[in-house]
């Protein structure tokens, strides 16, 4: 294929092969193996690199592919001397088939043996409901990363989508941001890097940590030192909060995994994991959509609800400021950013999909937030229904209780929690209203007492519902 060719089918390839599966398809030459066509892309960076599934006859090979005019050199070579860095020590990881400069394509490309069966680590967990299970999966990590540690690697960029189950083999698939010494590595940056792997958890994770690092300590033969637990969770939280301001930081801009489009009368910032193109009549013209609610003023703060393709979606609107600064503080603005937070912490609401403003023809700017819509019961239903199971109630009971732990882990709550704003959906709480937010800037408990003695107000005093709710709040020291 010729150069000019493979260049094109590969700046071609967008964030939309990965997140819809659209087939790709281009093919190359590589010494000692062959034709490798592939189809399925993994990831995309564009301009940079591409992951993709490829085939050479029957089987499968997963290839990574660098093309950065200036830099593909340099991220090559990091990513083979990281996997190199794997293999060379007996860790498991995948088999290097090719690694080297392809000439005829004016491109760096490895090719790894593929992992029949492999799952992701974080798919594996979504996939375990058992909790029991769950924290086998999680000793099992630990005791791989101890093993990375004692054998002197430090993997920089360590999170759950760097790993990949098969069986009882956890495989390393990432060598990009791979460190390695001649030595065990220390104390003090093993623990900097579980923090790292560890502050992609859920907030509700922290109550765990203690028995994983037991787990790492076993494998390392190190003493558990009580003093060493309490401060891997203080760096865990340290991770998340630097994470979670990082990731605020891109609500507005084009940064992965945002999209931004604005001209001068017209912003729009997607979700791209979320968005599917059905939405973008809605999205270039959301306000012909509020006016087709029935009942509703596209003049005044409102909700409605939609179907586009039979995908139900919640359309909030309102009238907003001409300045920039002031829309960011505005109440869609909010939501937005309120709903990507409590999301990124664990704490459930219906997931945002787009935020747009737009200014109408009169001068006047709107903004709007589409949100998917969740199916569920509300929680005041929920519980006084005779017809749910004692042990369904049980469960999501627990669950409530574990958001608000997480809340009271970060400092960050939901202002109002009432029974009629919670949904329970397949036993998860869904946060309804997330307009108003309560932040410390400690965490702290005494915002989540309050909260939850709020939440506790909204049922009759010694009902099933009460009763259930008090049990689980002080099995977490939440009251």
């Amino acid at each position: 294929m010729a150069v000019m060719s493979i260049k094109s089918a590969l700046a071609d390839i967008t964030h939309d092969h990965v997140r819809t599966g659209k087939a790709a398809s281009f093919a190359f030459d590589v010494p000692s193996i062959g034709t490798i066509t592939c189809t399925r892309v993994f990831r995309v960076i564009p301009g940079r690199r591409i992951v993709c599934v490829g085939k050479v006859g029957r089987n499968r090979v997963l290839v990574k592919l660098y093309f950065h005019p200036q830099r593909a050199k340099i991220h090559w070579r990091r990513s083979d001397t990281g996997c190199q860095v794997f293999v060379d020590r007996s860790l498991t990881a995948p088999k290097i088939l090719f690694s080297g400069y392809l000439p005829q394509h004016e491109l760096y490309a490895m090719v790894f043996e593929y992992i029949e069966n492999a799952v992701r680590f974080d798919t594996a967990l979504a996939n375990t409901p058992n909790e029991g299970q769950r924290q086998q999966l999680f000793d099992q990590v630990m005791a791989c990363l101890a093993r990375h540690h004692e054998q002197g690697i430090i993997q920089n960029d360590l999170h759950m989508g760097n790993l990949l189950l098969q069986g009882n083999a956890i495989y390393s698939v990432d060598g990009d941001q791979v460190r390695s010494y001649l030595h065990p590595v220390g104390k003090r940056p093993s623990l900097a890097n579980l923090a790292v792997f560890l502050s992609y958890c859920s907030p509700i994770h922290d109550a765990v940590i203690a028995r994983h690092y037991r787990a790492y300590c076993s494998v390392r033969g190190w003493h558990v030192a009580s003093r060493d637990t309490r401060k891997l969770i203080g760096i865990v939280k340290r991770v998340r909060k630097r994470h979670l301001a990082s990731y605020m930081k891109k609500v507005f801009r084009s940064r992965d995994p945002f999209i931004v489009r604005k001209t001068h009368d017209y912003f729009s910032v997607r979700d791209r994991k979320a968005w599917d193109d059905e939405f973008t009549a809605v999205c270039n013209n959301p306000r012909a959509f509020v006016s087709e609610c029935n009942g509703l003023h596209p003049d005044n703060d409102h909700s409605c609800q939609l179907s586009i393709n039979g995908q139900p979606i919640t359309l909030y609107s309102a009238c907003v400021s001409e300045n920039r600064l002031l829309r960011r503080h505005g109440i869609i603005s909010r939501r937005w950013q309120n709903a990507l937070r409590l999301n990124l912490l664990g704490i459930h609401t219906p997931r945002p999909i787009a935020l747009i403003e737009k200014r109408e023809s009169s001068g006047i700017w709107y903004a709007f937030l589409i949100v998917r819509s969740c199916e569920g019961i509300l929680a005041q239903d929920f519980f006084a229904s005779n017809s749910v199971p004692h042990y369904d109630k049980d469960v999501a009971a627990k669950r409530i209780a574990k958001a608000f732990l997480a809340m009271k882990q970060t400092g960050i709550s939901v202002r109002s929690v009432r029974s009629t704003n919670v949904l329970i959906s397949n036993l998860e709480p869904i946060f309804l209203d997330v307009t108003q937010l309560n932040q410390a800037i400690f965490p702290n408990r005494f915002g989540v007492l309050k909260a939850v003695r709020e939440f506790l107000q909204e049922w009759p005093n010694d009902s099933e519902a009460s009763i259930l709710f008090c049990k689980k709040f002080e099995q977490l020291n939440l009251i």
